[in-house]
């Protein structure tokens, strides 16, 4: 049975095996929420209100991933698909240990609303959690149903 994050009027499902690690709601302007699975693979979004130059929100997470790992392999732009949304970005690929962690920053504009979405993992973890991300971010971006009343 999968999670449901259901809060500050956010609502998405993630896996069961999952769990949420981070959240900020309080403000207005940006809130975030971020997971984590077993094997330590991350997923965050950052809502943000109104208009945000999408551009310049994945190039904000791409120096902060260079501020936090030294030893960048390469970047090429990124594109995944949530459902019927297309997520843009940049990926990104460092070495850390003994391990290449394989990180994205994707966005999309959505009703009045600025969507960043950063995943984190290894690099064959992420191939294999890929879907996983995707399923999330649509389940958030999708319309949600509205509360039956009797």
């Amino acid at each position: 049975m999968p999670n449901i994050f259901d809060q500050a009027d956010i609502r998405f499902i993630f896996p069961d095996n999952w769990k949420v690690i981070d959240s900020h709601l309080e403000s207005q302007h940006r809130r975030s929420i971020s997971l984590e699975n077993e094997s330590s693979v991350q997923w965050s979004v950052y809502i943000y209100s109104g208009s945000e130059n999408l551009d310049e929100l994945v190039e904000e997470t791409i120096r902060a991933m260079h501020m936090e790992y030294e030893d960048h392999e390469e970047s090429e732009p990124y594109r995944q698909m949530a459902g019927d949304y297309e997520l843009i970005g940049s990926r990104m690929y460092f070495n850390f240990m003994d391990f290449i962690l394989c990180i994205t920053a994707t966005a999309i504009e959505k009703d009045g609303h600025s969507y960043l979405f950063v995943a984190e993992a290894e690099d064959r973890e992420f191939d294999e959690n890929e879907a996983v991300f995707g399923a999330v971010a649509f389940s958030l971006l999708s319309p949600q149903p509205s509360a039956q009343t009797n």
